[in-house]
């Protein structure tokens, strides 16, 4: 471009000292003849070099607007550039690099879903993608009845259930009409990085045994049982994958607005809801998962529950921030085998 715009003032320069030489032939009245053949060949090259002007301006005019219109472009995918690596910044991750957080667990993570959900905090605090599957009203055991291989009849909504659609064995079907039914479709066991076990408190409602009596420790319809199916089940899908068992919640049972008891006290025929809780720390610490002791180390408890427990058994407002911040603790700097929940660090 540059060396163009050289050569077309070279010619421009050419133009004027032939002009200034024309008007000097033209102003001697005692120039011979051969002088006047000298102007007319002057006259041809001037002609020839406005010629060969005019066309190196067309030839510089495409070039123009093309350099302008390089510059243009260059400057929008630099805008586009600064404006995906201030959203990268603001976020802290892409989209492609945010973690895959799957939730498997009952009401305490199913009841609310709005932004002061504890799933919607948890995405929060570690930038994340969180795939809340959780079900109300479900329980980590299977039901008297229900057998652990009729993966064509399966219609158990159990923690079994969850993690057997996740490994394919059964379709998603039956979970039809529960919001984490949609969600546990869109999970991919190949990408996910980790796994949120929280059940407990529907256990511990319906009598199920911690283990089974007189049977395999193994045993889905007992608690440790089920646990333990999730945990090989879920690192044989999704080997990548670390598992974070949290325990039942402190509880209540109110009558008239009061207090009557609570799960410190209350047994329904198994154990009283802290045995639960001990039972699911024996299964994280022995199969090397994380795990947050959410009954004696949260901080709910019988001095706080007015704050943190909205009816009794499910947390307020208050309750699910301070659950998503120790969940969100536990999973940047807790270490497996090692109980957490009395540390948080938001």
């Amino acid at each position: 471009m540059k060396k163009s715009t050289k050569k077309c003032k070279a010619i421009l320069l050419a133009i004027v000292l032939a002009v200034v030489m024309l008007f000097s032939a033209c102003s001697d009245k005692k120039t011979a003849s051969s002088d006047t053949d000298n102007v007319d060949e002057l006259k041809k090259q001037i002609e020839s070099l406005m010629a060969e002007n005019e066309e190196l301006r067309q030839k510089l005019e495409p070039e123009g607007e093309a350099t302008q219109q390089a510059g243009t472009e260059q400057a929008a995918v630099t805008e586009e550039t600064s404006q995906t690596e201030a959203e990268v910044q603001e976020t802290g991750r892409s989209q492609e690099d945010k973690l895959n957080i799957v939730v498997l667990g009952d009401s305490i993570w199913d009841m609310d879903r709005s932004d002061t959900g504890i799933a919607a905090q948890v995405a929060q605090y570690m930038d994340a993608d969180v795939y809340n599957c959780a079900i109300g009203g479900s329980r980590a055991t299977l039901k008297d009845g229900e057998s652990p291989d009729d993966f064509e009849r399966w219609d158990s909504s159990s923690l079994m259930g969850l993690v057997n659609v996740l490994a394919g064995k059964v379709q998603p079907d039956f979970l039809e009409g529960y919001p984490g039914g949609g969600v546990i479709r869109n999970v991919n066991p190949q990408t996910v990085d980790y796994y949120i076990i929280a059940y407990g408190l529907n256990d511990y409602f319906s009598k199920a045994p911690i283990a089974v009596e007189d049977g395999s420790n193994w045993d889905a319809h007992g608690y440790t049982g089920a646990l333990k199916n999730a945990i090989l089940l879920l690192g044989q899908i999704s080997p990548q994958a670390k598992v974070l068992i949290i325990s039942p919640t402190y509880c209540q049972f109110l009558k008239d607005g009061v207090m009557e008891t609570d799960s410190n006290m209350r047994d329904y025929g198994q154990g009283t809801l802290s045995d639960y809780a001990n039972a699911a720390r024996n299964v994280a610490e022995t199969n090397g998962t994380l795990y947050i002791d959410a009954y004696s180390t949260m901080g709910i408890n019988i001095y706080s529950a007015e704050q943190y427990l909205e009816d009794g058994i499910h947390l307020t407002v208050e309750g699910r921030k301070l659950y998503a911040k120790a969940v969100s603790s536990c999973l940047k700097y807790g270490k497996p085998g090692e109980v957490s929940g009395n540390s948080i660090y938001y």
